[in-house]
Formats: structure tokens, C-alpha cells, sequence
């Protein structure tokens, strides 16, 4: 086991993480936007603010996990490309990191804790769907 995380690109795996949680956040805050756009231009001036913040405590709790998930396994795809040993635990290992964000960002909870889980799978989901091609 050691062995195995001594051959871990440590640097690529943290700079990725952070690619994925920072993609994550402002996707989530692109489509908000991008709703309070059009909010704007149907009104032709200041848009309800009080729709806004529904539309946001509605989708926002979906938006932002989901994107976690789908970016973790870009991240995975760009850095099984990247390395030549333990190419599944470089994924396992993002996606631990981004879970770990994920925990202290929403907080712990049970729905944090399955996306965490999901987010670790997407980790390994990506270095497997690289090794096929």
C-alpha cells in the first residue's frame, strides 16, 4: 500500500480536485445566473428576486452534486492519460479529495455522505472508462 501511494502524482491529483470543486460551484452558479438572466429580460428590467431565490433552494441542493459527480470524471479521464501506475487509485484518490470538500462545504450529513460516496465512484468510473479507449 505504500508503495502504491508513493506513485501517486500528488500535485496533478490536488490541482485537479480543486479544478473540479471550483468547475462544480460555478456551475451551479452559472445556471442561476443564466435563469435570473431570463427572469430579466421577460420582466425588461429588475428581475423577482424572491423567484430567484426559490429557483436557487429548488435546483441549487441537485445542480451542485451533480456536477461534482460528472466533473470528478472528467478529472479522473484527464489524469488516467496522464500517469502509468496505479492509474485507479489516482481516481479513487480525486475522488476522496473532492468528497472531502464535498463534507465540509455542505456539511456531514447522510445525503452528503451518499453523494461522497457517489463521488468517490465517479473517481474510479473515470479511470475505467479512459483504460477502454
Amino acid at each position: 500500500m505504500t508503495t502504491q501511494l508513493s506513485q501517486i502524482k500528488w500535485g496533478r491529483v490536488i490541482m485537479t480536485a480543486l479544478v473540479v470543486v471550483v468547475a462544480g460551484f460555478l456551475m451551479t452558479f452559472l445556471i442561476v445566473t443564466v435563469y435570473a438572466s431570463i427572469l430579466a429580460f421577460q420582466a425588461r428590467g429588475a428581475p423577482d428576486q424572491t423567484l430567484i431565490m426559490a429557483f436557487a433552494d429548488q435546483y441549487a441542493p441537485w445542480i451542485g452534486p451533480i456536477s461534482l459527480i460528472l466533473f470528478t470524471i472528467l478529472g479522473a479521464l484527464h489524469i488516467a492519460r496522464r500517469v502509468d501506475n496505479a492509474v485507479a487509485l489516482h481516481g479513487i484518490v480525486l475522488g476522496g479529495l473532492v468528497g472531502l470538500a464535498n463534507i465540509v462545504l455542505d456539511g456531514l450529513s447522510l445525503s452528503t455522505i451518499a453523494v461522497t460516496i457517489l463521488i468517490v465512484a465517479a473517481g474510479w468510473l473515470g479511470t475505467r472508462l479512459s483504460s477502454r479507449k
